[in-house]
């Protein structure tokens, strides 16, 4: 083999190295772990009063493509009322996920033609630990939450809307792994909110770095299943005074 011959085949050789680096890369971000439902009741949206979970059954439905995942099936759709609105699930609404390299592209969609969605998720990954996230609603400001970490875990989060300073939230855990609390500091304000997280159990937690859906937090973060969470609203002065409390059945987690 001449030399010039030797060059060619080890650039080919390092080409196809490269891209198999790549593609496997792109497998292990949203890999197949077994994960095919998760029950909608484990998560925790912002204002639980307006949203309706009966029936307490239902699941989002996790599908993959190549063992890799490529559709979330399920949401919360608003209704209007007197009241204002109310958020029920239904099963109409679908996320379709690309993943391309070290980004992660979401749109979410409907499977119901008299029903629409403008929304697109854009992620951004650094060793498979998510550091960036884009939410583009239409017309809407972008919403932009970036990601710091320590050791590992996630130690800060802050959510930027607009030019808006920064809701900034700092997540504690324990030697075991596992989320102690959530301090949420609001930008012109001394006050705060504190989410305590106790009693868990010895199972492992099968949404554990799944965070492809910021609905996925808090409860992804830990290597076992909280069962208890209590709000604790700061005033200004440190005062403190219970705000809100959730309790999750161990059966969910079986």
């Amino acid at each position: 083999m001449t030399h010039f011959m030797k060059k060619i085949w080890l650039f080919f050789f390092h080409g196809i190295l490269f891209l198999c680096f790549s593609c496997s890369k792109d497998k292990e971000l949203l890999s197949d772990q077994g994960l095919k439902e998760i029950p909608v009741f484990l998560l925790s949206p912002d204002f639980l009063s307006n949203y309706n979970f009966y029936p307490f059954d239902n699941k989002l439905k996790l599908a993959y493509k190549d063992r890799q995942l490529s559709r979330i099936t399920g949401g919360f759709l608003p209704i209007p009322t007197a009241t204002g609105l109310s958020y029920h699930f239904t099963d109409i609404i679908y996320w379709d996920i690309n993943v391309i390299g070290d980004r992660v592209k979401l749109e979410k969609k409907s499977s119901d033609k008299g029903v629409s969605f403008d929304e697109r998720h854009e992620l951004r990954y650094h060793n498979k630990l998510i550091t960036e996230r884009r939410i583009n609603r239409g017309d809407q400001s972008i919403s932009i939450y970036k990601y710091e970490y320590e050791n590992n875990l996630l130690k800060k989060e802050y959510c930027y809307l607009g030019d808006r300073l920064p809701l900034e939230k700092t997540f504690y855990f324990n030697a075991s792994k596992n989320l102690d609390s959530i301090v949420y500091e609001y930008p012109y304000s001394a006050s705060k909110i504190i989410e305590i997280f106790t009693n868990y159990d010895q199972k492992p937690n099968k949404l554990r770095g799944l965070l492809v859906l910021e609905e996925f937090l808090p409860r992804a973060l830990s290597v076992n299943n909280y069962m208890e969470m209590n709000r604790l609203y700061v005033d200004e002065a440190g005062n403190r005074s219970p705000s809100g409390e959730r309790r999750w059945d161990a059966k969910l987690f079986n």
